[in-house]
């Protein structure tokens, strides 16, 4: 029967119909590759299109229609923000970023790596492009000092156009080289900072440890004010320029254990009569002891002081009490709540605060109780804003503050960080009880002054509804102050978050 059934089969009329079918799909075929010719001409005409638009965009964008010289400042701004390679980069992007790029200004700043492949050539072509703006010195010095020689020629060659001077090495010498043979006039230089990664421990007295380079150097800098010394020993007293302003003193220290001498501190500060800030720092996770070995009554008059920054552990305060401070002061007080504090820190600031007129005060981690914050505010008179933050305020300090006889009659700004133990009812009386508080007016010509701005951040007993109520009298923050508060630092966030782990 199977047989039957092949027989029955026509197979020619079968491979007739297949044919036929394979010319159909060859047919198709040749109407398909048509219709592809011609979408793929389509696709170029639409991507003509594109790109018109994106030439058109281009030409009306806010980046092309800047004029040359806020171009120019933008670029400067990079610059200064830690991208060097700026104006080169820049130079290749476009015709208008190209003309901006081209304009000196732009070229002012110039950093100079020692380490580099040939950085006299890399100097001398920016030097061409920064034509005769004034500029700004940053040196990296680092182990490969074969250049040295050459490159300090070239840079003292436009030594009269310095403004601004940072010198960061490995090494000791190379910036005392580079400092001597900075011994012609400077009419405009205002900064010089100094980084020294290397550490001493023996002989630090002696004049091979110090940074001899600075007491001869710029003879001539009528606008010099303000230096800043990044290294683990503190300069002579004499090594300073007695006309400097404002000085920043950083102690890193690698080792286990540094110590310090807080009578040197009062001697650099003695030979300074005109200063007008004074900063003395110990970098997180740093450990610096200073040695107490300054008599109780020795103390340095500092007429002109108007801000003050301590930031370290341990007895770093203990220079407060000898510190003699009669114009309106700003003082910041910074620790860290990893370490131990002293007990007698609270008794060091009440004894400053006996020869000072504190206008602001800031306390960070200072790790004091709430019965020395209760001393700290009877003694501040004076104060016109207060930043408290990790500290261990309760509400009965607060309540002291409370018009119309509070404490702090002049306190305007209160700014509260991470302080778990005020509650918001607290503060929203604090600021509706000095809401007529102006100074000038009855009933009370003496009533504090109103809080015109309060700042919370992680406060954990303050709640919305407190938040709603302290906005309808007066500002509230509940962010920091941008780029240049402390808690926008990387650094300092990475500490709070590792803290608060």
């Amino acid at each position: 029967m199977a047989s039957s059934l092949l027989w029955d089969v026509d197979v020619d009329s079968v491979y007739q119909i297949i044919d036929k079918h394979q010319e159909s799909i060859a047919s198709l075929d040749v109407a398909i590759e048509g219709f592809m010719c011609t979408i793929r001409q389509l696709q170029y005409q639409k991507q003509t299109h594109v790109a018109e638009i994106r030439r058109c965009k281009g030409i009306i964008t806010l980046a092309k229609r800047l004029p040359p010289e806020i171009l120019a400042y933008i670029f400067e701004e990079c610059v200064q923000d830690g991208w060097t390679r700026t104006p080169l980069v820049v130079s290749h992007v476009c015709s208008s970023w190209r003309k901006a790029a081209s304009i000196p200004a732009v070229w002012s700043h110039v950093y100079v790596n020692f380490d580099t492949r040939d950085p006299c050539k890399r100097t001398q072509f920016w030097f061409d492009k920064a034509g005769d703006s004034l500029l700004t010195i940053n040196l990296e010095v680092g182990n490969d000092m074969s250049h040295l020689n050459r490159m300090t020629e070239l840079l003292v060659s436009t030594l009269p156009r310095w403004k601004a001077l940072t010198v960061k090495s490995l090494m000791l010498q190379p910036v005392n080289q580079i400092l001597q043979a900075c011994n012609r006039p400077t009419p405009v230089l205002r900064v010089v900072d100094v980084s020294i990664e290397q550490e001493f421990t023996v002989a630090p007295d002696s004049d091979v440890n110090e940074l001899v380079g600075l007491h001869t150097s710029f003879p001539e800098a009528p606008l010099f004010k303000s230096l800043c010394i990044r290294r683990n020993i503190l300069p002579r007293g004499n090594i300073i320029p007695s006309f400097i302003k404002n000085l920043s003193l950083h102690l890193p220290s690698h080792q286990s254990h540094t110590t310090q001498s807080l009578l040197s501190i009062i001697q650099v500060l003695e030979g300074l009569p005109n200063l007008e800030s004074f900063s003395l720092e110990i970098p997180n996770k740093h450990t610096q002891q200073f040695e107490l070995n300054v008599a109780p009554d020795r103390a340095v008059n500092l007429p002109h002081l108007s801000s003050i920054t301590l930031m370290g552990k341990d007895n770093i305060f203990a220079i407060l009490p000898h510190l003699r401070v009669p114009s309106p002061t700003h003082l910041y007080l910074r620790s860290s709540l990893d370490y131990f504090q002293p007990l007698d820190v609270a008794v060091w600031i009440e004894l400053f605060f006996q020869h000072a007129q504190i206008t602001l005060l800031e306390i960070r981690d200072l790790g004091l109780d709430s019965i020395a914050y209760d001393r700290i505010l009877r003694s501040l008179p004076s104060v016109e804003e207060l930043r408290l933050h990790d500290c261990d305020v309760v509400d009965s300090t607060l309540r002291a503050l409370n018009g119309p006889h509070g404490l702090c009659r002049h306190l305007r700004k209160l700014d509260l960080r991470w302080c778990g133990r005020i509650s918001g009812r607290a503060l929203v009386d604090l600021v509706r009880s000095r809401l007529a508080g102006d100074v000038n007016e009855p009933p009370y010509p003496l009533a504090p002054a109103a809080i015109v701005e309060i700042t919370l951040i992680n406060c954990s007993y303050v709640r919305e509804k407190d938040i709603m109520d302290l906005a309808q009298m007066t500002v509230c923050r509940l962010i920091h102050n941008g780029h240049k508060d402390l808690c926008s630092k990387p650094y300092y966030i990475l500490h709070v978050l590792l803290w608060q782990g």
